[in-house]
């Protein structure tokens, strides 16, 4: 009961300084939604990745499966990375807010968020149709990763909100426990299988 309080604490302080960075500039309620979304989305889709390194705790913790925890993050994670972008086309009145811009390197690097976006679309597609594709579905969430750090240097670059250090901070911590869990999951074990084969 206490880590679940621990958990929810967490959740809820975070939240409550991304709310507060929000409204530290207002804008208007388009803009308003666009950031909001970009905030929230990297928040969930950050939990949704930790939550993938406590499968046994979370059934314990929660009273459900690991499985059941990490969609509903993910799911959340996903509709406000959608809406993001078309907050953002609607404010430009434009879609080609939706393609990716490969050159120059800063160009691409500034809207990195556009290549994520697709990025997570194909891992998330890859979970849903894991039984048809087989072991081959693990490759494609791998992608998840990679699109989360694109979207790190995104808002890092261009993000209204990250440029308070409390804020940066979150940012750098969140992704560096990715880092950190995508090494707990795919490296180490991978070197316990070198060694235990030697």
């Amino acid at each position: 009961m206490q880590t679940k309080i621990k958990i929810l604490s967490f959740v809820v302080l975070i939240s409550g300084i991304l709310i507060l960075s929000l409204f530290q500039e207002k804008d208007n309620p388009l803009r308003m939604v666009d950031r909001a979304t970009g905030l929230f989305a990297y928040f969930f889709i950050f939990l949704a990745i930790l939550s993938s390194e406590y499968m046994i705790q979370m059934k314990k913790v929660f009273g459900k499966g690991f499985i059941a925890i990490h969609h509903f993050l993910a799911k959340i994670g996903i509709f406000l990375m959608i809406l993001h972008p078309i907050a953002f086309a609607f404010e430009e009145q434009s879609a080609s807010v939706f393609v990716p811009v490969l050159y120059p390197v800063m160009d691409f690097l500034e809207l990195a968020g556009r290549p994520a976006f697709y990025l997570i679309i194909i891992a998330v597609s890859a979970g849903l149709y894991r039984k048809k594709l087989g072991r081959k579905w693990i490759k494609f969430h791998y992608l998840n990763y990679i699109a989360f750090l694109l979207i790190f240097i995104h808002a890092w670059l261009i993000g209204t909100d990250l440029q308070s250090g409390i804020m940066q901070l979150i940012w750098i911590n969140m992704a560096l426990i990715v880092i950190g869990v995508f090494i707990d999951k795919h490296f180490i074990p991978l070197k316990k299988l070198l060694q235990t084969e030697v």
